[in-house]
């Protein structure tokens, strides 16, 4: 099987073994795939291909595929309608089916098995969009009563997120910034638990098995929580509908995100993660900082 993605996804995907070969969008044979006139390298490469599926709303890639070969071809959208509350995997997985290439087949939660590590609680305070974003003053907060319960806890940023370093090193707090995907999976996998917004992140987290609490606010969990075996889903009962696929701008309440208290995620996490065993509390881990709590 192959896959035309993104570099950093196809090298994840072969990192997991999930795929045998994969193409970047990034490359300039693949560009030519936008135009309907695919160049002789993209028909080279992919004239083989007995099947192709394209998850695109871009219809010169479609037309494209189709004058490549004789392969069989469907066509699905990336996701269902902004108001359409499925879950977009669950939408990808009943197209597929409609297409005749899968049987019917379970919907729900998929995950990689979880082997119980010892490492440190793993946090990532950051989104792609800044109005995800749960206050980072409450990420620090969380971690002062986790340190001061005993936990390790560590943090995480990445390219998108690099605005929210000065706090957190004001704070004395050093952030990880894994250089690719497959480190960070392998981050993940050396974590006792994970803490994070509505993220790739997450999503990642999720299908490594990793026990994780996800905070979600603008964006609808029905469409879009992370898959996995130990997810737990943090968004409070609002009277608004999530907006962020239908709203350009952030409200000025965001009501969504600042009502998800500290005490929340602290009892979310103890629902998904086994109880540390007695142990003796840092000296140190008792600084303490009493917003959002």
């Amino acid at each position: 099987m192959g896959l035309l993605c993104q570099g950093p996804l196809g090298r994840l995907a072969a990192a997991e073994r999930l795929v045998e070969a994969w193409y970047p969008l990034e490359a300039a044979w693949t560009a030519s795939l936008f135009t309907a006139h695919p160049n002789p390298e993209a028909r080279r490469r992919l004239a083989d291909y007995a099947a192709i599926l394209c998850v695109s709303a871009h219809p010169a890639l479609d037309a494209s595929l189709a004058a490549i070969g004789g392969a069989r071809r469907c066509r699905v959208a990336p996701r269902p309608p902004a108001r359409e509350r499925v879950h977009v995997s669950d939408h990808l997985r009943r197209a597929i089916v409609s297409c005749g290439w899968l049987d019917a087949v379970e919907e729900g939660a998929a995950s990689l098995p979880w082997q119980a590590a010892g490492g440190p609680v793993l946090m990532h305070p950051g989104a792609g969009s800044p109005r995800k974003r749960w206050p980072l003053g409450r990420f620090l907060a969380l971690a002062d009563r986790l340190r001061g319960g005993g936990r390790q806890v560590d943090f995480i940023v990445g390219p998108a997120e690099e605005d929210l370093l000065p706090e957190l090193e004001n704070r004395g707090e050093r952030a990880g910034r894994p250089r690719d995907l497959s480190e960070l999976a392998g981050r993940l996998r050396s974590t006792s638990a994970f803490i994070g917004n509505d993220s790739g992140v997450s999503h990642l987290a999720g299908w490594v098995g990793v026990p994780s609490v996800v905070i979600f606010g603008p964006s609808d969990p029905m469409r879009w929580r992370p898959c996995g075996r130990a997810v737990e889903v943090l968004r409070p009962p609002v009277a608004c509908e999530p907006c962020f696929e239908t709203e350009a701008q952030k409200c000025d309440a965001a009501e969504c995100l600042n009502a998800t208290r500290v005490e929340d995620v602290l009892q979310a996490l103890a629902r998904v993660c086994p109880p540390l065993p007695e142990t003796t509390r840092p000296s140190d881990g008792n600084r303490t900082q009493a917003e959002g709590a």
